[in-house]
C-alpha cells in the first residue's frame, strides 16, 4: 500500500480530499495547505511510488493501473467518508485515471496542471524516449545536476517569482527523493507512457474542477480541450503564475479548492 498521511478536519465532517503530488516531490508540497484545508475537511496525502517515503516494490510495474488499486485500497478504509481527489502535473494523470476505473466512488475530481496523455502516436513514443533519457540521467549522474536541469525547464520558469526561502524548501524537497526510483516512476508513469486518455473524458460523470495557471499557456489550451470533453466540469484560469499553481499562489488555489468542495 502506498504510503500516506490522515491529517483530520477540526470539526467532524465526511468530507476528505486526497491529494496527489507531482513529479520528483512528494506530499510535503502540500504542507501549507493542510491549515486552511482542515479547517473544513479531513485531507489525505500521498506519497506516489517512487517518491517521499513511499516503499513500493521496484519489482512491481507502476503502471497507473497498479497505482490506481493502490490508492483504492487505501481509500477502503474510508467509504463511509465523501472523498475528493486532487492531483497535480503528474498527480493530475493519476487521479485522471482512477477517475476512469473508480469514478463512481468520488465526490468530485481536482486536476490542477495536468493532461489527459499525448494524443500523437509518434509524439508519444518521442517522449517516451525523453523520459527514458531523463532517467539514465538520474541514474548515472548526481541527482543535484538533475535538479538543477529540472529548475530549468520552461515549465517552472514562474518559480523565480518565488520568495528564496520557498525556492530553497523547493529544491530541497526535490534532492530529498531517490534517484533510482525517480528513474523508475518516469519510465513506468512518466507522460511518455500514459495512454492515450482523451477518447475516454466523456466517460467522467463526476463534478470536475480544472486548475491552470495564466502562464502555463501549453497547459490552458489542454485545461480548455479537456473542459470541452468533460461533460461536467469548470475551468479556472489562474492569473500571474505558472505551471504550480498550488505553490505559486496557495490562498487562490485554496479558494478555489474549498468552493468547489463546499458549495
Amino acid at each position: 500500500m502506498l504510503h500516506y498521511k490522515w491529517h483530520p478536519a477540526e470539526q467532524s465532517t465526511k468530507k476528505t480530499l486526497v491529494m496527489l503530488h507531482g513529479f520528483i516531490s512528494d506530499q510535503s508540497t502540500f504542507d501549507a495547505h493542510i491549515k486552511p484545508l482542515t479547517a473544513h475537511m479531513n485531507v489525505i496525502c500521498v506519497d506516489l511510488p517512487g517518491h517521499g517515503q513511499d516503499t513500493s516494490p521496484i519489482a512491481e510495474e507502476w503502471s497507473l493501473k497498479w497505482i490506481g488499486e493502490q490508492l483504492h485500497q487505501i481509500l477502503a478504509s474510508y467509504t463511509d467518508y465523501e472523498i475528493y481527489m486532487h492531483g497535480y502535473s503528474m498527480g493530475a494523470r493519476v487521479a485522471l485515471n482512477y477517475a476512469l476505473i473508480y469514478g463512481h466512488t468520488l465526490g468530485g475530481l481536482i486536476l490542477e496542471s495536468g493532461t489527459a496523455g499525448i494524443q500523437d502516436d509518434n509524439a508519444r513514443h518521442e517522449r517516451r524516449l525523453i523520459d527514458q533519457a531523463r532517467a539514465k540521467v538520474l541514474k548515472l549522474a548526481d541527482i543535484q545536476l538533475f535538479v538543477h536541469d529540472w529548475e530549468q525547464l520552461p515549465l517552472f520558469q514562474s518559480q523565480r517569482f518565488l520568495s528564496l526561502n520557498e525556492r530553497q524548501r523547493i529544491r530541497q524537497m526535490r534532492l530529498a527523493q531517490q534517484p533510482h526510483h525517480l528513474a523508475k516512476a518516469l519510465i513506468d508513469y512518466g507522460t511518455g507512457n500514459m495512454p492515450n486518455l482523451w477518447p475516454q473524458l466523456p466517460n467522467i460523470n463526476c463534478p470536475t474542477q480544472l486548475i491552470v495557471g495564466e502562464w502555463d499557456e501549453k497547459f490552458v489550451d489542454i485545461a480548455q480541450q479537456m473542459a470541452r470533453k468533460l461533460s461536467n466540469s469548470t475551468l479556472h484560469i489562474v492569473p500571474n503564475v505558472g505551471h504550480t499553481v498550488h505553490v505559486e499562489d496557495c490562498d487562490k488555489f485554496d479558494t478555489i479548492v474549498l468552493a468547489f468542495i463546499l458549495a
